[in-house]
């Protein structure tokens, strides 16, 4: 059963009524839009290295202040994966910028990576994956300059996003005729997807309604469930990576029952998967400092990189 975005939250929220719905005046609190997002205070880049030709092919480290009285400390990394659909038109890393100085300022290196996205030349399957996951595994390249712990990354994912985090962490797991594959790929300690998609496969058609109907189609080409065996997440599974997923109680693009689904999947394969409800709070809220859903956010990613 596929609940709408307003029959998830009214699940949610049900227990603490006191009367029928029906009989409630019921209004939504104003939610955060993406233009909320990007008009917060963000950090600048300390440097951007491109892992290919295209200008969405970059990557954008974020260091924080040394330590000065542990100068050789290794930081722990949060690589952040941005939403937009998938889409270069809809987002791109500048979106994560005001989370990257959030971040920053608690200890952390930041990774934001940058994709070709399905409206790319290039973009869509394999390109995006390809893309994500050369990417991520970069990382190991700047690693012993810039004093990143490789043995402390969590992926971060917002919405299209989360998706694409989930899918890398499962990445050891694809099989190797695919050409997503890639040799000995960097595994994260925990993946936090926030208002995120974990599955292709079981949400092809609320894809399809808010991001445009073709988008699984290039994500995953082909005819029947084979083309999600290579491209989603809970199909990859069991990891041995511990998921959080974070989704606020009003998101009307990536709402609760998304998140359960995914994590209902991630603990019948055995492994760790916890879902949290973020109140008060839509699809924007989770990326957004400030915010009491990104506090939620923040702490899920400090309960497995320190800090």
């Amino acid at each position: 059963m596929r609940l709408l975005p307003m029959a998830a939250a009214a699940l949610v929220a049900a227990p603490f009524c006191t009367a029928p719905l029906a009989a409630q005046s019921i209004e939504l609190p104003r939610l955060m839009s993406a233009r909320a997002v990007t008009s917060l205070p963000a950090a600048a880049p300390s440097e951007t290295l491109p892992y290919g030709e295209a200008p969405s092919q970059k990557v954008e480290l974020f260091l924080p202040r040394p330590d000065a009285e542990h100068p050789d400390a290794l930081r722990p990394v949060v690589v952040l994966i941005h939403g937009g659909c998938w889409q270069k038109a809809i987002a791109g890393p500048e979106i994560m910028r005001p989370a990257a100085g959030a971040f920053v300022e608690k200890g952390y290196a930041v990774w934001s990576i940058g994709y070709r996205g399905i409206d790319e030349e290039g973009g869509g399957y394999p390109g995006t994956y390809q893309d994500v996951g050369k990417a991520i595994d970069l990382l190991r390249d700047h690693a012993e300059a810039n004093k990143l712990d490789l043995n402390r990354v969590v992926v971060f994912g917002h919405s299209a996003g989360a998706h694409l985090a989930l899918w890398a962490a499962g990445r050891s797991k694809l099989p190797a005729a695919s050409p997503l594959a890639s040799e000995k790929p960097l595994r994260p300690r925990a993946v936090v997807g926030v208002g995120g998609i974990g599955s292709l496969k079981n949400w092809e058609q609320e894809i399809g309604l808010i991001c445009g109907a073709d988008t699984v189609a290039k994500l995953a080409p082909g005819e029947g469930d084979a083309r999600f065996a290579d491209t989603s997440p809970e199909l990859l599974l069991p990891t041995g990576i511990p998921v959080v997923m974070l989704h606020g109680v009003f998101d009307p693009v990536t709402y609760p029952a998304i998140g359960f689904d995914y994590i209902q999947a991630v603990r019948k394969a055995g492994d760790r998967g916890d879902i949290q409800i973020a109140p008060v709070s839509g699809h924007f809220e989770v990326i957004a400092p400030g915010t009491s859903a990104f506090a939620q956010a923040l702490a899920a990613v400090q309960r497995y990189a320190g800090q």
